[in-house]
């Protein structure tokens, strides 16, 4: 006669145990991730909550831990590689340490990023992910009034918990790399929503690097409405249309650079020799582009992971870090070169 409970009844806690062999202390440790329990025990109550079907009961665990054992994450998009990747390394973190990932998307829009937050805080999580450091006011006084463990990603703020990189000096970086080989006619192509501070950032970084050489940014080859592919490359038709139009044309990310690129082969310009065209995140197929994209790499991985590192330690009552500050590395690929000798314009 099988052991294996009917339909009808829900496993229990003591079901796997008996079914493991091991008591039922030992297989709580083991859901909640304990690392102390010996292997082989650990794989004999896995192997039984597979055959037995045994789904944890969160409600009454919630009860009895005041812990939901969930994480929440607010992003502005999941479109593009930016911000996929670290939420990857994110989840993988925290459910190795017995969480779930809780995820929403903000759609750069501060509004909406409120009454996500709001709902994953209705929802119980135990601590909270977001992108940047330009919110809602409210935001700030919901969090605190809940007093959940939060951190801020992509951005140095010195205010809260944050794991980023200096967007202005990143910026001012790769703009001193075109000043290098002599351009001095600049365009930008970025989307830049209100609370992207991350990219708005980055156009200070430039024009400050820009005035230290002694020019300007012209407004109108600072095109900052381009989120897609297609965006780009008709904003690099609207650059080239100018009466003096950039040798140099800097993106907000990897993806709006190769649309950028498309549209400049479409118009017949050669890079780099007619046009440097520059990225930002280094994405995985950036060195494989028909013309290699000089880019900033930025580990995408290491926001995800470091997130993860601080709020789990909160949780776990530990000391951690609240500014982890990292230094993006300026990639030099074939997308740049010399300013052209003779002007297009």
């Amino acid at each position: 006669m099988s052991d294996k409970p009917s339909p009808s009844s829900r496993v229990s806690l003591e079901d796997v145990a008996l079914r493991s062999g091991v008591s039922t202390a030992t297989v709580s440790r083991v859901l909640n991730g304990s690392t102390t329990v010996r292997q082989s025990r650990r794989e004999a109550v896995e192997r039984a909550c597979e055959e037995l079907g045994y789904v944890i009961n969160r409600a009454a665990r919630t009860l009895a831990s005041r812990r939901s054992m969930t994480i929440g994450a607010v992003v502005p998009t999941l479109a593009t590689e930016t911000f996929s990747r670290p939420l990857a390394t994110f989840q993988q973190k925290i459910h190795n340490s017995g969480y779930t990932l809780l995820l929403a998307n903000s759609n750069f829009d501060p509004d909406t990023e409120l009454k996500e937050v709001n709902k994953l805080v209705e929802y119980g999580i135990d601590a909270l992910m977001l992108v940047g450091n330009s919110h809602h006011p409210k935001l700030w006084e919901r969090i605190t009034r809940q007093g959940i463990p939060c951190i801020q990603t992509f951005s140095v703020d010195r205010r809260y918990p944050s794991v980023g990189y200096d967007n202005e000096q990143a910026a001012a970086e790769m703009t001193s790399h075109l000043l290098a080989l002599g351009h001095t006619n600049f365009g930008i192509i970025v989307g830049t929503p209100p609370s992207n501070d991350r990219v708005s950032d980055r156009i200070t970084g430039t024009k400050q690097a820009l005035a230290a050489a002694g020019l300007t940014l012209d407004e109108e080859q600072l095109i900052n409405s381009a989120f897609t592919m297609n965006d780009a490359r008709q904003a690099m038709f609207k650059l080239l249309e100018r009466p003096n139009p950039p040798t140099a044309v800097i993106c907000g990310n990897d993806l709006l650079a190769f649309g950028a690129m498309r549209g400049a082969s479409e118009r017949y310009l050669r890079i780099p020799t007619d046009i440097s065209i520059t990225g930002f995140n280094d994405y995985e197929y950036s060195e494989h582009l028909e013309h290699p994209l000089t880019t900033m790499r930025v580990e995408l991985d290491s926001i995800g992971l470091c997130a993860a590192e601080f709020l789990l330690a909160e949780l776990n009552g530990e000391e951690a870090a609240r500014q982890t500050v990292l230094k993006p590395q300026l990639i030099v690929r074939g997308s740049t070169g010399s300013a052209p000798r003779i002007s297009r314009g």
